[in-house]
């Protein structure tokens, strides 16, 4: 096997060291070079398949850098993507304008990056393959959506492929023979930039790449990506201008996609975790390296749970949504971490949710600690408006936590914590404030150790027990298995939330020692069930990234089923896209070894994260759970409708089993039971009990005649 080789033109020894790592994972060969003339150098001597180039080189541009390339023999054709931190439309036009190929934006998404140079390639190699005969290029060029043309300025006469008539949908004996007779179809906002590249290749010989928009007829907006080059008569004149143009929707589509499942939070359209945490990152960077100050505000939602209780998940989530929106409505522009990234399908990257309540907005350029203290007021007073649509007007207010960088934390780690202390001290003061972190703030720390202590003593004093959420198959009512929830009784707090102890136990390590205590409860109870002449049911297990990589994990599991003679039949492990992500090869191995044993295996929360599905098809698993934020809004929202046919379709070609969860509706089980989803848990069945509810439940089966008839009446 070939592995294509990848040049790097960057000063960046880190970037040179992440990208030797992820691309290599790609399969790719991967040299760096620090400067333009090392660069240019190692073009010559090592022939690269590709060539990455970063717009700031210590002794050049990489737009010059680029320029000179092109006028190498040697590299007339090879492919560069440049490598930019600036995300405009001015920079795009120039980087094609010196010849590049293609731009990709920082920070880098790597995973993103390798598809980006994998596509690249190929469309390169297609276009060197498309000389050798007629025949192959009008195949390739079908396959491709990539129409070519002829232009003859001097005539304005142009000869174009069958594939560009159809990439236009136009009709060839219609079509006007000049080049810009295609000017109507273009969008209108793109009509005066594709003219002048016309006009430009025209009059002065100016080749050029451009990506613009047009509307075909019968399919709609489409976005093309065109490239001209100009031959010249030996006198100098221009002879003809070649060119190709490309159908790249969906390629477009399908990044834009990607990059929203990856950085994008689904509830809200916010920033999520990943994407705040680069965000962060670059704008410490940029403080220190600026001598500027910049501020986070970690915004807590005060009481939210009993909002969810009193009033259902789904008053929750629009409450959230609400809180997303006036949140984003406060920050002012010049407030905000922008890091010229842009807005994708209207998503905000200005403010980011971290998960259940919780969200952050990252201020830029604060010149005294009031500037922030503003903000977060103006945040607070739109929070508190009463929000309406839920029945009666709910009121919600927030805690929020200051911290200051780079003077409360240089790294990403620090300053989130110190924030996080802030905001708890701002909870402890009276809630619906604001709090900026100082270096008292250590009982929340103390706190925190002290819950950490108490985790560690809830095994031995038999503070934890297991609730069950039954597996239905709607149509026939029977309890096909049950997922395995945590709960904790503390003697002083009470029952303690697992979205406050499950952190704290993956914080301080004890999380391995807790998924291995509930995976072999889980299995002691199955063996208790048996021995009573129970009905059995396979119980389904969440297992965290940390105990799915321990080396125990595999001894544990096969030691408790030989030692409770239990069938690998009743264990079904459940583990997220992102733990099956992490270490490819080392899944694989791990998945198979379970596979082995006889283990069903289950991909939790699907489509929630951002996997390849070229490495699924590797993984040896049973089943796809459909995440709950899908399920809950396909009655109303086409996307997740789509998303979720989308994925038990691909579970069925895979031939896998599919589960739905967050099922609360009939409406919702009638439309996932109409496309194959036979499988589904949530509210509108059972909601997670304990221990002797479910056994009652096993025991004397479930009554599903009603809701039988309630589902298939939906439609009728």
């Amino acid at each position: 096997m070939t592995f294509k080789k990848i040049l790097l033109i960057d000063d960046d020894l880190v970037l040179q060291a992440i990208a030797q790592d992820h691309l290599t994972r790609d399969g790719f060969n991967v040299v760096c070079a620090s400067d333009a003339a090392t660069g240019i150098q190692a073009v010559i001597d090592e022939k690269p398949d590709l060539v990455l180039l970063d717009v700031v080189l210590p002794d050049s541009d990489g737009y010059k850098v680029c320029q000179e390339l092109r006028a190498l023999p040697i590299s007339v054709h090879l492919p560069i993507i440049m490598l930019t931190g600036l995300d405009d439309s001015h920079s795009i036009v120039q980087a094609y304008d010196y010849g590049a190929t293609d731009f990709f934006v920082k920070p880098i998404n790597w995973k993103l990056l390798g598809y980006r140079i994998h596509y690249v390639l190929r469309a390169n190699r297609t276009l060197e393959q498309l000389a050798h005969s007629e025949a192959a290029l009008a195949n390739a060029q079908r396959l491709a959506h990539l129409g070519s043309w002829e232009w003859y300025p001097h005539e304005d006469r142009t000869e174009r492929s069958d594939e560009y008539y159809r990439i236009y949908g136009a009709d060839a004996s219609l079509l006007a023979s000049s080049m810009f007779a295609i000017l109507p179809q273009v969008h209108v906002e793109d009509q005066e930039r594709v003219r002048k590249a016309l006009e430009e290749a025209k009059n002065a010989g100016h080749s050029y790449q451009q990506e613009f928009r047009i509307s075909a007829p019968r399919r709609g907006m489409r976005v093309l990506h065109e490239q001209a080059r100009v031959f010249r008569k030996p006198t100098g004149q221009i002879d003809y201008i070649e060119g190709i143009t490309q159908d790249i929707t969906e390629l477009v589509d399908a990044q834009k996609r990607i990059r929203s499942l990856a950085y994008y939070d689904n509830l809200t359209g916010l920033a999520n975790r990943q994407l705040f945490r680069e965000l962060l990152q670059h704008e410490l960077q940029r403080a220190l390296r600026q001598g500027s100050q910049c501020a986070l505000l970690f915004i807590d939602l005060d009481r939210f749970k009993r909002i969810n209780d009193t009033l259902g998940q789904q008053a929750g989530d629009l409450v959230l949504q609400t809180i997303g929106v006036r949140i984003n409505s406060c920050i002012r522009s010049c407030d905000v971490a922008a890091l010229h990234h842009h807005e994708i399908n209207n998503k905000s990257e200005q403010v980011a949710r971290l998960g259940s309540d919780e969200f952050t907005v990252i201020l830029t350029d604060i010149t005294q600690p009031e500037d922030a203290a503003q903000v977060a007021q103006r945040i607070l007073e739109a929070i508190a408006q009463p929000i309406e649509g839920l029945g009666q007007d709910v009121i919600v207010s927030a805690s929020i936590g200051i911290a200051l960088g780079p003077q409360d934390g240089t790294d990403v780690e620090s300053i989130i914590k110190n924030a996080d202390l802030a905001m708890y001290a701002a909870k402890d003061t009276g809630r619906n404030t604001y709090r900026f972190f100082d270096r008292t703030m250590n009982e929340a720390v103390l706190d925190k150790f002290r819950l950490e202590n108490d985790l560690r003593k809830a095994i031995e004093q038999n503070q934890l027990e297991l609730y069950f959420q039954p597996k239905i198959n709607p149509l026939s009512g029977e309890i096909v298995g049950a997922e395995v929830l945590l709960r904790w009784k503390h003697p002083q707090r009470g029952m303690v939330s697992p979205m406050t102890f499950i952190p704290v136990a993956e914080e301080s390590g004890f999380i391995i020692e807790l998924g291995a205590w509930v995976l072999k409860r889980a299995c002691e109870i199955n063996r208790e069930w048996q021995d009573k002449g129970m009905p059995i049911v396979p119980l389904a297990i969440n297992l965290s990234a940390a105990n799915f990589t321990h080396p125990n994990l595999l001894p544990d599991i096969r030691r408790t089923l030989e030692d409770l003679e239990l069938s690998p039949n009743f264990l079904v492990i459940e583990l997220t896209e992102g733990i099956l992500m992490k270490d490819v090869q080392e899944t694989v191995e791990t998945l198979n070894a379970l596979k082995r044993m006889g283990i069903y295996l289950s991909v939790d929360d699907f489509g929630t994260g951002y996997s390849s599905l070229s490495y699924l098809k590797r993984f040896p698993l049973d089943e796809l759970k459909i995440d709950k934020g899908f399920v809950q809004d396909i009655i109303n929202d086409p996307n997740d409708a789509a998303i979720t046919a989308a994925i038990i379709g691909l579970a069925q070609n895979l031939k896998l089993n599919v589960v739905a969860e967050g099922v609360e509706t009939t409406e919702q089980a009638d439309f996932l039971l109409r496309r194959g989803c036979n499988t589904m848990q949530g509210y509108l069945f059972a909601k997670p009990m304990p221990q002797g509810d479910f056994e009652n439940l096993l025991l004397s089966g479930m009554d599903m005649r009603d809701m039988q008839a309630a589902i298939f009446m939906v439609d009728c």
